[in-house]
């Protein structure tokens, strides 16, 4: 090989070179764009759930004009109900004023007849006995009216008097409570303690024993009619040796599930043991 092919061979072989290089930055510059659009998170799934996302709000916005155009529709009957109501009222007190100035003018009538004609003596007669009747009537009415207001006076009077019970027993209450306050400041209680937050000194017995998910749970004879409630702790012990203590998790009314904290426990706790919320060896 003459010195003009070791030329060639040498420019080929860097040419090669140059090719791979620029092979590997096309290649590392390269993008899936077929997966940027329908890949799981593409911009094709993306402009779907803003179409559906656009679908329902579509839905919403046309359910609430439609609520919005009942409850327009409902005003309007309402409106013309009422409007009618007003017509009809109007119509009513048109027709009783026309039957008044019919009921004066027959008075007159009656009237001129009595001044007219002596005949028209008996009508008169049983208008005075119908008069009369009315007048009984009114009487009566009257008497019904006051033995109402004198029942309504005596409700009164004794209402009055369950006022002033009840005010005197609220004073008198009030007078306990002063009391009573004072006693527990003097024994060094806070009155404001929350009664929710004090828990009952109670004792009962361990009836079942188990294991869950890495927990021990302990089935006690006591429960939410005894004062107990989830949150509170209670001790174990067998005679007098203590064995450790329990945090409550669920309540009934005559049992309760507690959890066994494993920073006091000094012992296997078996059933046939003790539990007390105040302990007294």
């Amino acid at each position: 090989m003459n010195w003009l092919g070791k030329v060639f061979v040498v420019l080929i072989l860097i040419m090669s070179l140059v090719f791979m290089g620029l092979a590997m930055a096309v290649y590392a510059t390269h993008k899936n764009w077929k997966e940027v659009i329908d890949g799981p998170n593409g911009l094709r799934a993306q402009l779907d759930q803003a179409n559906q996302e656009n679908t329902q709000l579509t839905q919403l916005h046309n359910l609430r004009e439609e609520e919005l155009t009942a409850e327009k529709l409902a005003a309007e009957r309402r409106l013309a109900q009422l409007e009618q109501e007003r017509v009809n009222l109007v119509e009513r007190n048109v027709q009783i004023q026309t039957e008044l100035d019919e009921l004066k003018q027959e008075r007159r009538d009656a009237t001129a007849a009595v001044a007219a004609t002596q005949a028209n003596n008996d009508q008169l007669a049983a208008a005075a006995n119908e008069l009369r009747q009315q007048i009984r009537n009114e009487q009566q009415a009257r008497d019904r009216a006051f033995a109402v207001t004198l029942a309504a006076t005596e409700e009164l009077h004794q209402l009055r008097n369950e006022y002033e019970a009840a005010r005197e027993r609220a004073e008198q209450l009030t007078r306990q409570v002063a009391g009573m306050t004072t006693v527990m400041r003097e024994n060094g209680l806070d009155p404001d303690t929350d009664p929710s937050g004090v828990v009952p000194s109670v004792d009962g017995v361990v009836t079942q024993v188990r294991r869950t998910g890495g927990s021990q749970l302990v089935e006690l004879t006591i429960g939410a009619d005894d004062g107990l409630k989830e949150g509170n702790t209670v001790e174990v012990f067998r005679g007098s040796r203590y064995l450790g203590r329990l945090e409550i998790l669920q309540t009934s009314p005559d049992k309760s599930v507690g959890r066994v904290d494993r920073r006091f426990q000094q012992g296997h706790i078996q059933e046939g043991d003790r539990v007390a919320t105040r302990l007294k060896l």
